[in-house]
């Protein structure tokens, strides 16, 4: 596999004016939303007005009152009882009425159903206020010059020229990239190749197995970029010129993450490997 000559560089190439890509662990899952928790408001307990009971208590000391000084001295004691009992009950039900609170209003279906947060509108990490995403935003630019650009079909773009790349290194002979490198790619891989022609030692790439992502779509100085994140596995060792292994294994695979990035001047134009970034 494409390796580079010093063990610490991550990326060799240009990405315009962007450093390394941001290498983000994938989670095994995800979580699903977990539903906010509505506190309701208790029910409001119905308390008598603290002025009820003296003012009941007052009209009814009245009509007793006036019973004892002989305003109801023709009237039997049950129409007395009667009286009395019918004034209290009218003086609750009026304060009542007047001043009971009013029951809350129901909740306004603001949190989505069933209490799950509904979408705020906020932008997520790395887009806009409109809720684009700056790969949307670069797939719409990109598309302004090439409408027939679709992201899918490049990424299967990209795991080819990934699996002719390894082709060409394992023979030593980069001739059949011209034309999909960048000219600073093809010098940078060419001198690689050149030391192990000198060292007499050969590197072999066999059961390639990846996939292809694009993650990063964006516009600068008149050019198109793009960046294929390339991962899965390989067997990756390295002979030499009898066939004695020198380094890493033959039978074991070994991971492979990394970022290829592609650019080409805006329009219908072709895409060239301008950098490899190892993760």
């Amino acid at each position: 596999m494409i390796t580079f000559l010093d063990r610490s560089t991550r990326l060799i190439g240009s990405r315009g004016s962007r450093g390394l890509a941001a290498v983000r662990p994938i989670p095994d899952h995800l979580e699903p939303p977990r539903p906010r928790e509505i506190r309701r408001p208790a029910p409001p307990v119905r308390r008598f007005h603290p002025w009820i009971g003296p003012l009941a208590g007052v009209a009814g000391a009245g009509v007793i009152g006036g019973a004892l000084l002989g305003g109801f001295g023709s009237m039997d004691a049950g129409r007395l009882g009667l009286l009395l009992a019918g004034e209290i009950v009218f003086l609750l039900m009026f304060v009542r009425r007047r001043h009971a609170a009013p029951l809350p209003p129901p909740l306004a279906a603001v949190d989505g159903p069933s209490g799950v947060d509904a979408p705020s509108g906020r932008a997520v990490a790395g887009d806009d206020s409109n809720g684009e995403s700056s790969f949307e935003r670069g797939v719409r630019d990109i598309r302004q010059t090439d409408p027939r650009f679709d992201p899918s079909r490049f990424a299967g773009y990209a795991g080819m020229v990934f699996r002719d790349a390894q082709s060409a290194w394992m023979t030593r002979d980069l001739r059949s990239l011209r034309g999909r490198v960048t000219p600073e790619m093809y010098g940078e891989l060419q001198a690689q190749c050149d030391r192990l022609r000198s060292t007499r030692r050969v590197n072999r790439v066999e059961r390639v197995e990846i996939t292809a992502e694009i993650t990063e779509a964006w516009q600068e100085s008149g050019r198109d970029y793009l960046t294929a994140h390339i991962g899965g596995s390989i067997v990756d060792y390295t002979v030499d010129e009898v066939d004695s292994l020198v380094d890493g294994s033959r039978t074991i695979p070994r991971d492979v993450q990394e970022f290829w990035t592609f650019a080409r001047p805006a329009g219908f134009n072709s895409w060239m490997l301008s950098a490899i970034q190892t993760s």
